[in-house]
């Protein structure tokens, strides 16, 4: 049964891995709207440009006296009014494609690892991951690493999982950078 062995392991360090990814979401979502042709893409790029040139009607009008040019300084203004009013409106936009990317990122993931791990555990419930040697460990604890169903003085596919998690979670900690003490806020 070495391949319910690996299959489980990868599961878990999948899992692990792509949730190290999910707090590069934001890097995800701009790579994906840079690559894919979409509407999203679309939206996102035109996000990208009503903001230089809002900051650009931004920088004139800190350029341009209230006072002395008045003229000139409401043209700017209501320019800058009328362009921030679509800005949030493209805004809004792109956060609703945003969270319905995420939401399908994270659906895909759940699906790819969290309910083919328990279909995987749901199908081989009663077939051993590997064999302990006999006498090896106390009854009672050999009864424990076979539940729910598997055969005793084997590891069942349940225990199996459970124990690849901590492991891709140990290796998912140790590999996070970790902030040196003096800068964490407390």
């Amino acid at each position: 049964m070495s391949h319910l062995l690996i299959t489980i392991f990868l599961l878990a360090v999948g899992w692990q891995v792509t949730s190290l990814l999910v707090g590069l979401s934001p890097t995800i979502w701009r790579i994906y709207t840079q690559i894919v042709p979409s509407q999203a893409s679309i939206d996102a790029q035109a996000l990208r440009l009503q903001q230089t040139e809002v900051l650009k009607i931004r920088k004139e009008m800190a350029t341009t006296s209230s006072q002395d040019e008045f003229a000139k300084w409401a043209k700017l203004r209501r320019e800058h009014d009328k362009k921030v009013a679509e800005l949030e409106k493209l805004s809004e936009t792109v956060a609703t494609q945003s969270a319905r990317f995420k939401q399908v990122v994270s659906t895909a993931r759940w699906i790819l690892f969290s309910a083919l791990g328990f279909f995987i555990q749901l199908w081989h419930r009663k077939e051993p991951v590997f064999w302990l040697p006999r006498g090896l460990l106390p009854d009672y604890v050999e009864w424990g690493l076979c539940f729910p169903q598997a055969p005793r003085g084997s590891v069942s596919v349940n225990i199996w999982s459970a124990c690849t998690a901590v492991m891709a979670g140990l290796i998912s900690a140790w590999l996070k950078p970790t902030t040196p003490a003096a800068s964490r806020v407390m």
